[in-house]
């Protein structure tokens, strides 16, 4: 059972399972507007690699506590006497970030499991990157989006430039990322950024479990497995070799071999809703 997980200590983050299968992950940096510092970076980073090879979790939640920011991105003052200490010149540039990018999601490049944005304010520089890498982005209307490194004499240096990249029109992303303004929610969402708002009144979080909900209502297995087709599709130049090697995967062969396949296939023959079962681990090319 979900309610039985023994969360690994955390300092800067909450977790909780909301509803089954659900992880939620709450960054609680109240002063700094959720910004992230180094330990706070690499603590993500080291919670989202637990929460990938726990069996029971399906599929994450990602907040800010305090609602007023999602992420602002890094910490800039410990940044700054980061880059005045000893080899400090070499920190911005991704040195004191995890492998797998800001948060350790930014540039998790074979990640399993889906993760929702409930932003609830500023997502920003860093915490842009984050929402960049999720699956499904709700936030309300007060929110606000942006990568104002230039502002501050900083690059987007975790994966969040190249996916902005491919996601948008090139001159959206110039528009973005070279004049550093801020996006509304509204015009984050016509540009495709965002799924849904909702008004300022109404708990984003509860919203971001409504679509949890959806998620984990289909087969584990199938939706982890087409997580990593998605991902292979943005990483590899062929949309073909994309294909090719997510069906030659070791997901893929969880997935033909796990029991929810057979469980989908009878439950539609029997006419009745499927019984899903926690899938195998795989071992996830982060």
């Amino acid at each position: 059972m979900t309610d039985s997980i023994t969360f690994p200590k955390t300092e800067f983050l909450l977790l909780s399972v909301p509803q089954p299968h659900v992880l939620l992950i709450t960054i609680n940096r109240l002063k700094q507007f959720n910004a992230l510092n180094p330990a706070a970076n690499h603590e993500l980073h080291r919670i989202l690699d637990w929460a990938e090879e726990t069996e029971s979790i399906w599929c994450i939640i990602l907040t800010g506590a305090g609602g007023k920011a999602f992420c602002t991105g890094m910490d800039l003052v410990s940044a700054h006497h980061a880059r005045e200490g000893e080899d400090g010149k070499n920190q911005l540039g991704g040195g004191s970030l995890p492998s797998t990018g800001f948060g350790g999601l930014s540039n998790r490049r074979m990640a399993r499991k889906p993760v929702i944005a409930a932003v609830n304010g500023y997502a920003l520089g860093g915490g842009m990157e984050m929402v960049l890498s999720c699956n499904i982005v709700v936030a309300t209307e007060k929110s606000q989006f942006g990568l104002p490194e230039v502002k501050r004499g900083v690059v987007i240096a975790a994966g969040g430039l190249a996916r902005l990249a491919r996601y948008v029109s090139y001159q959206v992303a110039s528009d973005m990322v070279l004049t550093g303004r801020f996006l509304s929610a509204s015009e984050a969402k016509e540009y495709g950024l965002v799924n849904e708002i909702i008004p300022n009144d109404a708990n984003v979080v509860d919203a971001a479990l409504s679509w949890a909900k959806r998620i984990t209502a289909n087969s584990p297995d199938a939706v982890f497995l087409t997580k990593q087709g998605l991902l292979l599709a943005l990483e590899r130049a062929s949309m073909t070799d994309a294909t090719n090697e997510w069906m030659d995967s070791p997901e893929a062969e969880v997935w033909r071999q796990g029991d929810n396949l057979s469980e989908g296939l009878m439950a539609f023959a029997q006419k009745r809703k499927p019984q899903w079962k926690n899938p195998a681990s795989v071992k996830s090319k982060l």
